[in-house]
């Protein structure tokens, strides 16, 4: 009973806005057509700069249009047994195992556990984070006692609509 989440495709973004905005839109159409109970909202800024509030709320407009358009599409979405799509999760997931099998056996030089040794060489995302690079705590800022967010405000008033119901 765990819905399958999925990442929008960053690494095809290349700073086209425009480009991105449909790459986002095909991403949430396979959403619809796949039945997903959760999207990961892509940016179409997001291989640019930070996203702006203006992009999330376009993004944002973009699920809503596709899932309000294409929803209902799961219904007669049936891939063919065999098919590309089934042949490619075959794939992912056996190379997902392969990784994994490979991880397990792995230690650092300071002798990790093998998850975190995998994540301080950057076999995930080929992004290194070594337990003791960055900045630690030293990276770490209190909240001065004015500090104020107006959108957490907002998020921490806000009540989730009932189940089935939209807001």
């Amino acid at each position: 009973d765990a819905p399958l989440k999925w990442m929008p495709p960053t690494k095809h973004m290349t700073g086209d806005v425009f480009r991105g905005y449909l790459l986002d839109g095909f991403f949430n159409l396979v959403g619809a057509m796949t039945g997903q109970g959760i999207l990961l909202v892509g940016m179409m800024t997001e291989a640019v700069v930070t996203p702006f509030l203006s992009d999330r709320d376009l993004a944002l407009q973009n699920v809503r249009y596709v899932m309000n358009a294409a929803g209902g599409l799961t219904e007669d979405f049936h891939p063919p047994r065999d098919g590309f799509i089934q042949t490619r999760a075959r794939q992912v997931l056996s190379e997902a195992v392969d990784l994994l099998e490979r991880i397990v056996g792995d230690t650092d030089s300071a002798g990790d556990a093998p998850l975190l040794a995998a994540i301080a060489d950057g076999t995930f995302g080929l992004m290194k984070r070594p337990a003791t690079g960055g900045k630690g705590l030293d990276g770490v800022f209190e909240r001065a006692a004015a500090y104020d967010n107006p959108a957490i405000t907002s998020l921490d008033a806000w009540t989730a609509p009932a189940k089935g119901g939209r807001r």
